[in-house]
């Protein structure tokens, strides 16, 4: 049987072999595991493909951007012009916290130019009425962070409500090294099946590239075994094709979200 460590280098090397794909927006924080309620942490945005940071996030674009305590309850964040969207956040009860953020949709057309090249506009198909249109998509994205205040405990965290959503079926004293850590992938609310997955340690090099890729089962779930501790990064992409009645303005949908936590020895 192939080691764990040569498949590591294989899928690595397959990764970095795939071209660059669009933006993703990720949530981080300077402290995931808080040891009391005097803990405090940083929370903040990034936009773009390298990790811990890449381009800052303009504020105008973020449709909800929260912190969500033990109990379900919903605080919105401060976002403001073009930054890290950085929030100084503190817990009061033992458990999990989440902070969430969805960006407005939005919508793109490849045009072809007269060599026959695609080219990315903005808006849907009926704003480049004339152009040689190849194809239009509406962009959905999303992510979220887990941070845990005092024991790590066995309780896996609640959905967060975000149209796609990485959700640990195992509690925080499970998120180690070398063991298997499930997750489960929910598109509004349901397990999907067949959904890409890339994940990455921070420590990864180069910062742009994910060096772990599976695919979630019939049950939507996948298994992350990390080979380091740290902050490690999960994403999902899927892509469905869009209503009739929206036919006209793009041709599909595409939704992308990312998850960060903390892994220990």
């Amino acid at each position: 049987a192939m080691s764990r460590t040569v498949a590591y280098c294989l899928v690595g090397l397959m990764c970095l072999t795939v071209p660059v794909a669009a933006h993703e927006v990720k949530v981080f924080a300077s402290n995931y595991l808080l040891a009391d309620d005097t803990s405090k942490t940083t929370v903040y945005l990034s936009w773009g493909h390298r990790v811990p940071v890449d381009e800052l996030t303009d504020a105008a674009t973020i449709e909800r951007y929260v912190w969500i305590n033990t109990e379900g309850k919903l605080t919105t964040l401060k976002a403001e012009g073009k930054s890290l969207q950085a929030n100084v956040v503190q817990g009061k009860e033992p458990g999990i916290y989440q902070v969430a953020v969805t960006r407005k949709p939005s919508v793109f057309t490849y045009v072809l130019d007269s060599e026959g090249n695609r080219q990315l506009k903005r808006g849907p198909r009926s704003s480049h009425e004339g152009a040689n249109i190849h194809s239009a998509m509406r962009s959905v994205q999303s992510a979220k962070t887990l941070l845990c205040l005092g024991k790590p405990g066995d309780k896996a965290p609640a959905p967060a409500g975000l149209p796609l959503e990485i959700l640990p079926v195992v509690g925080p004293s499970g998120w180690k090294t070398r063991g298997e850590i499930r997750f489960r992938v929910l598109l509004e609310g349901k397990p999907l099946s067949s959904a890409q997955v890339l994940a990455r340690s921070l420590n990864f090099k180069p910062e742009n590239a994910w060096n772990y890729a599976t695919t979630s089962d019939r049950k939507g779930e996948f298994t992350l075994v990390p080979n380091t501790a740290g902050t490690w990064l999960i994403k999902v992409n899927t892509r469905r094709p869009s209503d009739a009645k929206v036919r006209r303005e793009y041709d599909e949908e595409s939704f992308t979200t990312t998850l960060s936590l903390e892994v220990q020895p």
